[in-house]
């Protein structure tokens, strides 16, 4: 076949000889391109170490939260030998104590920065608990509607008690639970505040007529309830009277016991049979 290429012999050679030439360069010649690691800056932004400390609810624990920049590794020095490299931090101290918290921030290029931070590890004073507050506890207050009932009526619980005037009573006047057979009483008191997980007492004074058997139960409720149905299994603890001695003297109750989860408590005062019981003189107090 008949060559009908226009270029000669020597063009052919200049060409191959190019090819040559760019081929030993590129051979030659040991290039190395290192990519910078992830979150690594250069030289003139070194990394600069700096973090935050929070006391969480058990006091000898803190987490520790990282503010650093320009750093790609850390190493945390908590001053009580635990150390950990994380990027943010948390330590249990062992006890109470000052310690160094330090914290390391460095980058692939190797520059590093240190933070430091003085901890005081101190276990809080716990608060006083809350000594519940009886409203009108010998029911010998009238409210603001003019009634010694207040605060022991609830529309909830049924009939209100009725108030009793003797001279036999502390502050002349007490609870008055007539013919439970027939008339149904409640008192109830609600909403009073406590401490919770806490011992306490409530202390009252009650009596009963002579005659067939009856009994004044007082009730001690975790929280609130909203009817009679509910109120046994609110029950923190309760005591039943059933000493039978007239209006005097009177016989002194006192109930223990645990406030558990609630923050608030309620006085339920009930009765049983045909003969009239009376309640007063309450009184609460932290059982320590």
């Amino acid at each position: 076949m008949k060559n009908n290429s226009k270029h000669k012999g020597p063009f052919k050679a200049s060409v191959l000889m190019i090819l040559c030439l760019v081929l030993v360069v590129f051979t030659a010649c040991d290039y190395e391109y290192e990519l910078p690691e992830a979150n690594s800056k250069a030289d003139e932004t070194p990394p600069q170490a700096n973090f935050s400390a929070t006391v969480t609810d058990d006091f000898l624990t803190y987490t520790f939260g990282n503010s650093s920049t320009s750093a790609t590794d850390y190493l945390w020095d908590y001053g009580d030998g635990n150390t950990s490299t994380g990027v943010d931090g948390i330590n249990t101290f062992p006890d109470e104590g000052t310690y160094t918290v330090s914290l390391t921030a460095s980058d692939k290029l190797g520059v590093s920065s240190t933070y430091k931070m003085v901890i005081e590890v101190v276990e809080p004073e716990v608060p006083d608990a809350i000594v519940p507050k009886i409203l009108n506890p010998s029911f010998d207050e009238p409210g603001d509607n003019g009634k010694y009932t207040s605060p022991w009526v609830d529309s909830n619980m049924g009939k209100t008690i009725q108030i009793s005037s003797s001279s036999s009573f502390v502050g002349g006047k007490a609870g008055k639970f007539p013919d439970a057979v027939t008339n149904t009483r409640v008192a109830y008191q609600k909403d009073i505040a406590v401490t919770p997980n806490t011992e306490y007492a409530i202390t009252y004074n009650y009596s009963i007529e002579t005659g067939a058997p009856s009994s004044v139960i007082v009730a001690i409720l975790g929280g609130t309830v909203t009817s009679l149905g509910d109120a046994a299994a609110a029950t923190l603890k309760s005591h039943t009277g059933t000493i039978q001695a007239g209006k005097t003297p009177f016989e002194t109750v006192t109930i223990t016991f645990n406030s558990g989860a609630n923050n608030s408590i309620s006085i339920l005062i009930t009765n049983t049979g045909t003969e009239t019981g009376y309640v007063e003189e309450f009184k609460a107090a932290v059982n320590e």
